[in-house]
């Protein structure tokens, strides 16, 4: 009996063995998918305003240069969109007198406008008529940037009008 108990189990560890190693058919049910679409609208506003909106350097003579000091304009971004680059460009030149955009000017009736740089950026630069310069590249929500500027007036040749300019600040997402 012991060696037929013996063998009954060895039978058992076999087919326990054997079973094992055997393979195993398992029937997969297909797969699907499916897929979510999320749309959303992001809202950034942005919006410049400028302080003071005039400056009157009054009498210049000829070779003269004058400041409004550095700290005179204050420029806000008061948009929600941070890293605001803010470009500044003369739109409007005056009537009778020609630009140098690059240096003092040294031709008759010519004058130039030198951006003094403001608190953040620093920057200074002459500003042109043919292209916008960067007054700030990076002006965030509730920031502000001081600035100013020197312009400078050639030999004048003869007892010209009340000149003005016009300059424009425009604020875009850096």
């Amino acid at each position: 009996m012991k060696i037929k108990k013996t063998l009954m189990i060895g039978l058992i560890l076999i087919m326990l063995v054997v079973v094992s190693f055997a393979p195993v058919s398992i029937t997969v049910i297909a797969a699907t998918t499916d897929t979510i679409t999320i749309e959303f609208d992001p809202q950034g506003n942005i919006s410049i305003d400028v302080s003071p909106g005039t400056y009157n350097f009054s009498t210049f003579w000829s070779y003269s240069d004058e400041s409004t000091g550095g700290t005179y304009f204050t420029i806000w971004n008061n948009g929600t969109a941070d890293n605001m680059q803010t470009d500044i460009q003369i739109t409007g030149s005056p009537a009778s007198l020609t630009i140098d955009e690059d240096s003092e000017p040294t031709a008759d009736d010519n004058y130039a406008l030198y951006l003094i740089g403001g608190t953040a950026s620093g920057i200074n630069a002459w500003v042109k008529e043919s292209a916008t310069i960067q007054l700030d590249s990076d002006l965030d929500t509730t920031g502000t940037e001081t600035f100013g500027f020197q312009l400078y007036i050639s030999n004048i040749t003869a007892n010209h009008t009340w000149q003005s300019m016009t300059l424009t600040l425009t604020g875009s997402q850096a």
